[in-house]
């Protein structure tokens, strides 16, 4: 039997991932920007202005990326969309069953739903994390693949989770010493600039 729809599904990201992020950027921008072009005598005020601009068009550019991220379920196939990557299609017919369960994230303690879809060989088609969708997104693409949906109310540890479901990581999970090198950047680039922030107002850098 053919799993094509009557009618498109289309489900998105939560929004207030946009709005924390935008809002986590601005207050970083009025911290840092704010007191430079109050207090800056020496003239840098335009590099100021000009660094907090590259940001405000970088933040345009991931707003209107973010406003297409989306899953879609129509005619026979999945296309799923996510921020700042290109969209990957899936035919409902190779998914063979979908579990829906609930997971807590590293250092929480609540739970969040989870679901992962499976081909008939085990291999992980498609996964979506209630971290970035609602739990209704959730169960209405669940329900949409027309597949076999298994669903499970006893939460699991995220090492649960990955013991039982080892297919289901993304390249990135489960690897302690890229999230250290990766967290070791992020301080180097805030670091650095704070360092040019302090050399553009001609702060003192050698406790003089």
């Amino acid at each position: 039997m053919s799993r094509a729809h009557d009618a498109p599904l289309v489900v998105r990201p939560r929004r207030r991932l946009l709005r924390d992020g935008l809002l986590a950027i601005g207050l970083v921008l009025i911290v840092l920007g704010a007191p430079l072009l109050l207090t800056v005598p020496n003239g840098n005020g335009p590099v100021v202005i000009a660094a907090a601009g590259v940001v405000v068009v970088l933040c345009v550019i991931g707003v209107l990326d973010f406003a297409r991220a989306a899953i879609t379920i129509t005619e026979g196939e999945l296309v799923k969309r996510a921020f700042l990557t290109p969209p990957f299609r899936v035919p409902l017919d190779r998914i063979e069953s979908v579990h829906v369960l609930e997971v807590y994230p590293s250092g929480t303690t609540r739970s969040v739903p989870q679901l992962l879809a499976l081909s008939a060989e085990g291999e992980r088609l498609f996964r979506m994390r209630g971290q970035f969708w609602t739990r209704n997104a959730i169960d209405q693409v669940a329900e949409a693949t027309k597949a076999v949906v298994i669903r499970s109310d006893e939460p699991l540890t995220q090492k649960e989770f990955h013991d039982q479901w080892q297919q289901a990581a993304y390249w990135y999970e489960n690897r302690p010493v890229l999230a250290a090198a990766g967290f070791t950047g992020a301080v180097v680039v805030a670091a650095a600039i704070v360092y040019g922030m302090l050399v553009l107002a001609d702060a003192p850098l050698n406790g003089a």
